[in-house]
């Protein structure tokens, strides 16, 4: 018995040293895809740019960059394996980006044939690059050398710290098959940084504008719950009656953090159309550009007031940008069909009706405790 026991233990260490060793072996002639870039090319060409892991201890550096051009995505992939040493393999693939000229012309061929890969996870981020992303990916960052991993980190952080919207290829699916509008980061190279500049909208599958990232705030106030957001905003010193009579400034600055917010939204009126929106935010004052004696009820009531009013002017500015352009990320179109009984409303009917829609919007910003005044 204790024999037996024996060449079995044998056995066992070593079918698992030759496993390791054979899983090694295999992992070493693969390169694993970890961002890819998209191009717009002359004759509908794609431009693709890869940012490549591999496992050599042969090689200087633990990332690679291939850039292939191919009339689709695919093609373009092949072109690249044709260029590369490994075997070049999508199940790690983390971040899809595409140029402006591609976005503008519409994703869905190029998106659609990544849903198709079943190795690749709903979960990988999209963006749009304000510049080629061959130049984006293929440039070299002395802070870091794996330009793919740092996208990927920034984009995740940034969404954690409900500081940008998120755009998975599953949320940017979701939301074109439906009545709403799918919205990704913008990218753009910075000298030797990638920043995270704008949020690109979309009207079905093609990028139609752009918002900034105090546009992007308040489009999430309306469409999600924020948990922990934060927003400066600059006061008008004439509207804040007796509490500024001593300020020099045009405006007064103020920041809000730690921000918790809730929002309704509803169809009120159909002939005209007319949506009806309310939020309520909470946050933590810290920091004004004055000195304000914050003990005084007067004083919190009377910045709240203006904060309310310039909040709900963003607003109606963000909303008629949105309409304007014909993008829908907030969903009203969603909220059309829950409210009104057998509307079969489509896609295409909805941003025939969109443009027209206008908004009764109400915000209650309260300040609940005072932080690092300046």
């Amino acid at each position: 018995m204790k024999r037996f026991n024996v060449i079995v233990f044998v056995l066992i260490v070593f079918l698992t040293a030759t496993g390791l060793r054979l899983e090694k072996n295999v992992l070493e002639k693969l390169g694993m895809a970890i961002a890819v870039g998209y191009d717009h090319r002359e004759g509908d060409k794609i431009n693709s740019t890869y940012v490549i892991h591999q496992i050599d201890p042969n090689s200087k550096s633990s990332v690679m960059t291939i850039t292939a051009e191919g009339l689709t995505s695919k093609g373009a992939r092949v072109a690249v394996n044709r260029k590369s040493n490994k075997k070049i393999v999508s199940g790690q693939l983390r971040v899809a980006i595409y140029d402006y000229k591609l976005a503008q012309s519409g994703l869905l061929p190029l998106v659609d044939t990544l849903f198709r890969d079943a190795s690749i996870a709903s979960t990988v981020y999209m963006a749009v690059s304000r510049d080629s992303t061959e130049d984006l990916l293929k440039h070299k960052y002395p802070q870091f050398p794996d330009v793919g991993t740092f996208i990927v980190d920034s984009i995740h952080q940034n969404i954690i710290d409900e500081q940008m919207v998120s755009g998975t290829l599953h949320e940017f699916l979701s939301a074109l098959y439906s009545t709403a509008d799918p919205m990704v980061p913008v990218l753009q190279r910075n000298g030797d940084t990638v920043e995270l500049k704008d949020v690109a909208v979309f009207n079905g599958d093609k990028m139609v504008g752009t918002i900034d990232p105090k546009e992007a705030f308040f489009l999430k106030t309306i469409r999600d719950r924020y948990k922990a957001g934060s927003i400066e905003l600059s006061l008008d010193t004439n509207q804040l009656g007796d509490i500024a009579k001593n300020v020099k400034d045009k405006t007064v600055r103020v920041v809000v953090e730690n921000i918790a917010s809730d929002s309704t939204k509803k169809l009120i009126s159909l002939y005209p159309l007319k949506f009806q929106v309310a939020i309520k935010m909470k946050g933590v004052l810290t920091e004004t550009s004055e000195q304000f004696d914050l003990g005084q009820a007067k004083v919190i009531e009377a910045l709240q007031k203006q904060m309310n009013k310039q909040a709900e002017e963003h607003i109606q500015t963000l909303l008629k940008k949105l309409t304007a352009l014909g993008s829908d990320p907030i969903g009203f179109g969603e909220i059309y069909r829950s409210q009104v009984y057998r509307s079969n409303l489509t896609s295409d009917v909805w941003h025939e009706m969109y443009p027209t829609a206008s908004y009764d919007v109400n915000v209650d910003m309260r300040i609940v405790r005072l932080g690092q005044i300046q």
